[in-house]
C-alpha cells in the first residue's frame, strides 16, 4: 500500500487544493482560484501522458525514461520492467532457435518446413542432397514444383494423416527416399525424407543370397528325399532301419518347408511387394473358408472350434498375404496346443479397427517368449522330437506381412490360461 501509485496521485491533488484554498483565501476569488489550480493539474498530467506516449512509441529507451510523477511514473516503470524480461525471454529464445537450427542442420534427414500452400519457409543442409532443395535458392518456392512423383502431388492432396510414401530419387533414378509429410497446423507442414537407397541394396542383397541358397539347398534336398523315400518303400530294408528312415523322411520334409517359408518371408520383404496391392478382400468368405478347412483337417480333429465372424466387415489389401496370416494363426494354434484344446476365431470391428482375433484355451506361453515369438526359428520347445511341423518362420511371415500391410500384431498368453494372438487392420 505504501508503494500504491493512486495514492501518490491523490497527495499531488489534495496539494493542490491546499494551494488553492489559500489562493481563494488571499485573493477571495475563490471559483476563479480552484478553477486555475485545477487547469494547471491537468496540464501537468496531460503532458507527462504526451511525453510518456512519445517515449513508448520512440521504443521505450530505458536511458531516456521521461521524468513523471504518480501514476505515469508507475506505468513507465512497469514498460521498463516488462521490456527486460522480454530481452531476457527474447535471449532465451535465440539460443533454443540457435540450438535447434544447429541441430536440424547435423541430422542426416532432410527437413523442410513448408507454409499453408506448401511454399518452402525453411530447409536444412540434407535438404539439398536428398531432395535437391536448396535453401537461399528455393525459399518460397511450392513444394510440387520441385518434387514433381505423382504419388507426392497426391499426398499433397490427401488429408495429411502422417502418411509416408517412397519414391525416386529427384537427380537420380537408382536411389530411393521416402518422405512423411506432418501436419503441425492449420499454417504450418512439416517434411522429413531419408534416403533408403542403402536398406535396398542390402534388403535386394540378402533376397538374393536367401534364393540362390534356397536353389542350391533345394536340388540335393530333392535327391535326399526320393532315396528316403524309395528305401521306406523297399522290401528288403531291414526293420530296424524303418524308424530312422522315417525319422529322417520327416525331417527332409521340414527342411522342405522351411525353404518355402524361406521363400516367401524373403518375397514379402521385397520393397515393392505392396505398393500397387490395393484390392478388397471379402474376409467374411474368406474366414469362413480357412475357418472349415483347418476346423475339418486331420491335425485339428482332436480340438474344438467357435467363430464370430462379422458378415460385413471388408479391409484393403493382398489376399494371399491375408490368406498366410489367417492360416499361420489358425495352424499355430492347434499345432501347439494339446488334445481338445478349443480354438476360437474373431473377426470385428471396433476403434475404428477390423480386429482378427485367433485365442486358444491351452497351455499357454511364458512371459519371457513373447517378444521373441515373430523372430526368425525362434522356438519355444526347441526339442527335436516335438512341433516337427513347425519352421520357426511362420510368425515372422504374419509380421512382415502385418509391417506391409499397417497392421499391428499382438500376442498375450498366461500359463495355464491360453494365448491370444490379435491383429488390427485398417478399415477401407
Amino acid at each position: 500500500m505504501k508503494n500504491n501509485p493512486w495514492h501518490k496521485e491523490w497527495l499531488y491533488a489534495v496539494l493542490i487544493f491546499i494551494v488553492a484554498l489559500v489562493s481563494g483565501l488571499l485573493t477571495s476569488l475563490w471559483l476563479l482560484s480552484f478553477l486555475l489550480w485545477a487547469l494547471v493539474y491537468i496540464l501537468w498530467k496531460w503532458v507527462e501522458l504526451h511525453q510518456f506516449l512519445k517515449w513508448y512509441k520512440e521504443g521505450a529507451d530505458i536511458e531516456k525514461t521521461p521524468l513523471n510523477h504518480g501514476v505515469w511514473q508507475e506505468f513507465a516503470s512497469l514498460v521498463i520492467h516488462n521490456k527486460r524480461n522480454n530481452k531476457k525471454i527474447e535471449k532465451k529464445n535465440q539460443y533454443l532457435l540457435s540450438q535447434f537450427n544447429a541441430m536440424a542442420q547435423a541430422m542426416p534427414y532432410a527437413t523442410v518446413l513448408l507454409n499453408k500452400r506448401f511454399e518452402i519457409i525453411w530447409a536444412n543442409q540434407s535438404a539439398q542432397s536428398i531432395l535437391n532443395i536448396v535453401k537461399e535458392k528455393d525459399n518460397g518456392k511450392k513444394i510440387d514444383n520441385l518434387i514433381r512423383e505423382p504419388d507426392f502431388v497426391r499426398l499433397l492432396g490427401d488429408d495429411l494423416q502422417q502418411e509416408e510414401i517412397k519414391i525416386q530419387h529427384p537427380n537420380d533414378l537408382h536411389k530411393r527416399i521416402i518422405i512423411k509429410l506432418v501436419k503441425l497446423s492449420n499454417k504450418r507442414y512439416l517434411l522429413v525424407a531419408r534416403d533408403i537407397s542403402e536398406q535396398d541394396a542390402l534388403r535386394q542383397s540378402r533376397k538374393a543370397f536367401v534364393d540362390n541358397a534356397s536353389h542350391e539347398l533345394r536340388t540335393p534336398l530333392t535327391v535326399i528325399t526320393g532315396y528316403l523315400e524309395m528305401m521306406n518303400s523297399a522290401n528288403d530294408i531291414p526293420k530296424s532301419w524303418l524308424p530312422a528312415i522315417n525319422q529322417a523322411q520327416q525331417q527332409s520334409l521340414r527342411m522342405e518347408k522351411i525353404i518355402n517359408d524361406m521363400l516367401k518371408l524373403s518375397s514379402i520383404e521385397h520393397e515393392k511387394y505392396m505398393e500397387n496391392s490395393h484390392e478388397v478382400i471379402d474376409m467374411p468368405t474368406l474366414l469362413n473358408r480357412l475357418f472349415n478347412d483347418v476346423r475339418h483337417s486331420s491335425i485339428a480333429k482332436t480340438h474344438h472350434f467357435e467363430a464370430n465372424i462379422d458378415s460385413s466387415l471388408k479391409i484393403n489389401g493382398d489376399e494371399n498375404e491375408v490368406i498366410s496370416i489367417c492360416l499361420n494363426l489358425l495352424n499355430n494354434a492347434v499345432i501347439h496346443t494339446k488334445r481338445d484344446t478349443k480354438v476360437s476365431l474373431r473377426w470385428f470391428s471396433k476403434d475404428d479397427k477390423a480386429h482378427l482375433w485367433v485365442c486358444d484355451n491351452g497351455q499357454g506361453i511364458d512371459v519371457k517368449h513373447l517378444p521373441h515369438l515373430s523372430e526368425r526359428f525362434y522356438r519355444v520347445d526347441n526339442s527335436r522330437d516335438k512341433n516337427t511341423t513347425s519352421t520357426g518362420l511362420g510368425l515372422a511371415i504374419v509380421k512382415q506381412i502385418c509391417d506391409n500391410h499397417d497392421a499391428i500384431l499382438e500376442i498375450e498368453s498366461e500359463m495355464g490360461k491360453g494365448t491370444c494372438f490379435r491383429v488390427s487392420f485398417s478399415i477401407i
